[in-house]
């Protein structure tokens, strides 16, 4: 039987959480009628780096010539992506400076399986990895790490589907890519996958550091800036360090706003970070890192125009969007963390404590309609003044600590093994009000108010062991035993609220996720593997569903819904060939995902139900050759992701596609090398490609479909290195200027008005970008 919930509180980009939304949805067909009415990764040093002398050895080449020489840390210890028995992809902070890319959303888009739902700008959206994605999300299905440390909320109160860090290149050395469930190592939320950024390390040998600066112009906005400088001194030499970083970026606004509010560029963002880092390592044996992290977003507003359900901009132009009130955002971030590493000689200990405030502020202008229909019908719920506007100012405050304890064997003849203990304690507050500014009295109305407040907590044992059973075969197996107590209470008050007065609910529950891997490797240069393994979201607390404001309470409605969980089959093949020159990889896998968490209004209540099962099955490849000054890169991905029941209380039909699951994606790159006046240039050129999504369920009447098209994206780049390591880097992003929808922004009730003739809020690829980056590194 599914489980209906009714939810009292959600993130602001989900816009449907409360009554009067359901309310006014309730009964807007009836007004309808009365008034006819969108190249070279450098590692980290490793994060638990048991010696210097260790540090020093396992130091990554200047550059990478074949696959197997790339080091990346996915199954949390250091070691070549070949040998890793899953999809990893990396991605050098050096290339992304390069193509000009500056936010989660330039990165992910070279990966091709990977997209970035956006829900309105930096900071705002939700990552999907092979289409494990019900759009509009109760919690992530991919994971985010700053190092060893998971960042941004885990559940629907701390608004994790809605808002997620953006770190800008502050101090990154590469990005991790791992596809598909990461549950075993990683925990909940990794069903899709899981995004590591892989930071800098302080360097205890000599004073070092970098300056640079980004400067662009976009068609259609203006100009972007960013300025970024490292600075790393040895503290005693050989032993301790500090590394610090800064940068600021502005960005210019692409959108417009235009009705009650007008402006140009109203979605301008201004981006600025910090970070510090000490290493000591007072001996062989013994190390110690701590570090702290900050960054503040402030954006004037959404990057979403107003459409129709047919493509067609409405509100006089392609990136307009009609406005009744201004919508600022700000998300600022505090991390820090303590790494301390022990090697004993038969393992490691690595203890890993991190302590993070995440906070979202922001506003969003609701459509006419619904501010027409409240000033119509705002009477019948004790409203008595006319609004000019109708908006949502909202405040999540998320509190997060985690601890980490492991145990990491080295790399043995016939054994190696990891385990290990986590802890995390997550308090949200959610500080929300449907507000109007009034039209003939001075003052605002307050429709709803509401207060909540949530605390999950989850604590798990997990660990894996690697068998040897011969120089060319391996046997892998690991468990992650998870468990969670989450408690939830809210008050509310004001005219629209559904049940004055607040409830404090409670509950716990238990989950199990597990890998098994065998892998062949015939040679030095070749690996082949086959994987299974699962992953998870946790269930969750929604408001008591005691009665409906328009209708009977469903039959067998709880405060509770439960977990989801995916079973995930995989093979593939790595190889390196032609002395290094070519480099494949391949991954075929079939994913069966079981109890969908999926959101939905009935009676006017939003409602959480598990319900329903769905299939993803698809390949990827890489294939990368490279000869004399010549480099060619071709990636693709085809992803067959649908549901497998249908569900007429939600209308999704049996079939449907998965929302943001295109079934080809494809990045193609060509880089050829020279000498200019005596120095080392290069120019490039990437084609980014993708076949049909869609942003919901075909068939879904309470969150319309929105038909996101296929595109072909091209940018080109090129640069020279200079004496001294100074390289300048020239790029256009979007060359030929096209412009096609990318996303909308999933909020329930608002995309509902859509189909009634309301704006759909869709984000367009960004206009044709040139810019230049300059980088001046320093010993």
């Amino acid at each position: 039987m599914p489980v209906r919930v009714r939810g009292s509180s959600r993130p602001v980009r989900r816009a449907c959480r409360h009554r009067l939304a359901g309310v006014l949805l309730a009964l807007w067909p009836w007004s309808l009628f009365a008034q006819q009415v969108a190249d070279n990764p450098a590692p980290q040093t490793p994060p638990s780096s048991p010696s210097k002398a260790a540090a020093k050895a396992t130091q990554p080449p200047k550059r990478v010539v074949t696959l197997g020489e790339v080091v990346v840390s996915a199954n949390r210890r250091r070691e070549p992506s070949r040998e890793v028995p899953m999809h990893v992809d990396v991605v050098p902070a050096e290339q992304l400076q390069q193509i000009g890319a500056k936010t989660m959303n330039d990165y992910v888009s070279y990966q091709p399986g990977v997209f970035l739902a956006s829900q309105g700008g930096t900071g705002q959206g939700m990552l999907v990895m092979r289409g494990v994605s019900t759009g509009n999300q109760t919690s992530p299905t991919v994971s985010v790490y700053i190092d060893d440390v998971p960042v941004g909320g885990s559940t629907v109160y701390a608004a994790a589907a809605t808002f997620l860090i953006d770190p800008v290149l502050l101090d990154l050395d590469h990005i991790e890519f791992l596809y598909g469930p990461q549950g075993t190592l990683y925990g909940a939320g990794s069903m899709g996958g899981l995004l590591k950024y892989v930071t800098r390390q302080p360097d205890a040998s000599g004073v070092s550091g970098n300056v640079g600066t980004d400067l662009s112009s976009t068609e259609h906005g203006g100009f972007n800036y960013s300025v970024r400088g490292t600075l790393n001194v040895p503290l005693v030499k050989d032993v301790a360090a500090l590394r610090l970083s800064v940068i600021d970026d502005h960005t210019a606004g692409v959108y417009n706003a235009v009705g009650k509010v007008t402006a140009d560029g109203i979605d301008r963002t201004h981006t600025q970070g910090v970070r510090a880092q000490i290493q000591v390592d007072p001996t062989d044996k013994l190390s110690f890192n701590l570090s702290a992290l900050a960054q503040r977003i402030a954006a004037d507003g959404l990057s979403m125009a107003d459409y129709n359900l047919q493509g067609q901009p409405i509100s006089g132009g392609p990136y307009n969007r009609s406005l009744n009130h201004r919508e600022p955002f700000t998300q600022e971030l505090q991390l820090y963390s303590f790494r301390a590493a022990y090697d004993f000689g038969w393992s490691t200990l690595d203890w890993i404590s991190a302590y993070q405030v995440f906070t979202n502020y922001s506003v969003q202008d609701y459509p006419d309609g619904f501010l027409n229909l409240l000033n119509e019908l705002g009477s019948s719920f004790g409203v008595d003044q006319t609004l000019q506007n109708l908006y949502v100012d909202s405040v999540i405050n998320v509190h997060k600590s985690t601890q980490e304890i492991r145990l990491t064997s080295p790399k043995g003849e016939t054994f190696d093994w990891l385990g290990g203990l986590w802890l995390n304690r997550e308090d949200a507050w959610e500080d929300y009000a449907l507000v109007g500014d009034n039209l003939n009295v001075p003052g605002r109305t307050y429709l709803i108010q509401q207060h909540t407040s949530s605390r999950f907590e989850e604590y798990a044992g997990y660990g894996d062991i690697t068998w040897h059973i011969t120089p060319e075969w391996d046997l892998a197996a690991g468990a992650r035993i998870s468990g969670d107590s989450q408690r939830l209470a809210s008050q509310e008050e004001g005219a629209a609220a559904g049940r004055p007065g607040g409830f404090s609910i409670s509950t716990s529950s238990s989950d199990t996720t597990g890998m098994i891997t065998g892998t062949w490797k015939p040679n030095t240069t070749n690996s082949f593997y086959a994987r299974v393994s699962t992953g998870y979201r946790p269930g969750g607390l929604q408001a008591p569903l005691l009665s409906s404001v328009v209708g009977p309470v469903p039959a067998g409605a709880t405060d509770t819904f439960g977990s989801d969980k995916l079973q995930s089959y995989e093979i593939g093949y790595k190889g390196s060939h032609l002395d290094g020159h070519l480099n494949v990889g391949v991954s075929a896998y079939d994913i069966e995902w079981h109890n969908m968490q999926l959101i939905t209004f009935a009676l006017g209540n939003q409602v959480i139900e598990n319900a329903g099962d769905a299939r993803v099955g698809g390949v990827e490849a890489q294939l990368g050759y490279d000869t004399g000054p010549w480099n060619f890169h071709l990636a693709g991905a085809y992803t067959d992701a649908r549901t497998l029941q249908s569900n007429p209380e939600i209308g999704i039909r049996e079939g449907a596609p998965l929302p943001y699951s295109a079934k080809i994606t494809g990045t193609l790159s060509t880089r050829y090398q020279f000498q200019l006046g005596g120095y080392g240039a290069y120019v490039a050129a990437t084609e980014r490609a993708s076949t049909v999504r869609h942003a919901g369920f075909e068939g879904n009447d309470s969150d319309p479909d929105f038909r996101l098209p296929g595109f072909g994206l091209l940018d080109l780049n090129g640069g020279v290195a200079l004496d001294h390591g100074i390289t300048v880097d020239l790029y256009v992003r979007n060359a030929l200027n096209r412009r096609v929808a990318m996303g909308t922004l999933n909020a329930q009730a608002i995309n509902f008005l859509a189909t009634l003739g309301g704006p759909m809020l869709v984000q367009q690829s960004t206009p044709r970008t040139i810019g230049v980056s300059f980088n001046m590194p320093f010993r």
